[in-house]
């Protein structure tokens, strides 16, 4: 049986970058991973990101695995465990249910060769209280199961906002109706302190199964991913636009922005911004996508927040 792990957490919260790490870990011991990636829009601009790690990366694009990927992500779990991977890591798209997770891991075909190994959620240090109630939800659906809180962005926060963060997330669980409570079993080490006994607690973790009520959503009404392939002037112009996008309501509720984008003198650069965080490299990428994550987006002014790229 190989195990099966799922890292999720909120857009934004730092998910690809946590598996860049805890991948290494398992490679470290030798062991041959497979990591299955999903993304809501139409490009999987996580497993570029991904893509200098020496392990095997299967992409589902296009929507979401908890509702009209979820055959193709069956289908990968099958694949993965007759191909003889030691571990499935499983980074879903931010706005997973993960008590689909579940269903998808009891159905027959699934059950005979794949078990749960641990649920870890990755979680911003900083509550966002602007989040609508359908974002709030898929935040408690990842919060609620997990073994393992794993705290993200501690570095630039204090132990007083982590506390008031963690009471926050007990409030909304407690909201909910789940009796859960998150202290002792969040994890607020800063990233770079990890040690191989951490990912070892991290692999070893579980999770929990609980009982709560449940809703039901169309993740391709509520939330809204628009690709784009536009331009920006140079870095300072980009880090404006991206700014601007978002905080300015023009826009609507934009929750995410992250892939590959090129200036008009062709320079490309790697960015990957949510509400708490913001980040801007200058990569040799030729070519590439981005995309706009978020809610009520006017698609016209988002696409106008860019330069539009010429057509030959």
């Amino acid at each position: 049986m190989v195990k099966v792990d799922l890292i999720t957490g909120f857009l934004g919260a730092g998910k690809t970058t946590f598996i860049r790490r805890y991948a290494d870990y398992f490679m470290r011991k030798g062991q041959r991973i497979n990591i299955i990636e999903n993304e809501f829009g139409g490009v999987n601009v996580d497993a570029v990101m991904l893509k200098d790690e020496d392990c095997d990366i299967s992409q589902i694009a296009g929507g979401c695995m908890c509702c009209t990927a979820k055959i193709a992500f069956q289908n990968m779990l099958l694949d993965a465990a007759a191909s003889g991977y030691d571990r499935i890591l499983v980074e879903p798209s931010g706005i997973y249910d993960v008590d689909e997770f579940f269903e998808t891991m009891l159905t027959e075909p699934v059950k005979d060769c794949c078990e749960i190994g641990s649920i870890l959620t990755i979680a911003d240090a900083r509550f966002d209280e602007k989040l609508s109630s359908e974002a709030q939800y898929i935040m408690f659906s990842q919060l609620l199961c997990t073994g393992m809180v794993i705290m993200s962005k501690t570095r630039s926060t204090d132990a007083a906002l982590q506390d008031e963060t963690i009471s926050k997330w007990n409030q909304m669980i407690r909201e909910h109706g789940s009796s859960r409570v998150f202290g002792g079993d969040v994890c607020r080490k800063d990233w770079e302190e990890f040690t191989d006994g951490d990912f070892e607690a991290f692999a070893s973790c579980g999770c929990q199964i609980l009982e709560h009520e449940r809703e039901f959503m169309q993740h391709g009404r509520v939330f809204t991913a628009r690709v784009m392939a536009n331009l920006c002037e140079n870095a300072k112009d980009l880090e404006v636009r991206l700014r601007s996008l978002l905080s300015d309501p023009k826009y609507g509720t934009v929750l995410r922005v992250k892939g590959h984008i090129a200036d008009t003198a062709g320079n490309w650069y790697e960015i990957n911004c949510s509400l708490d965080g913001f980040y801007i490299k200058p990569v040799s990428m030729k070519k590439g996508l981005f995309l706009v994550i978020g809610q009520d987006l006017n698609e016209k002014a988002v696409m106008e927040a860019f330069i539009p790229r010429q057509k030959k």
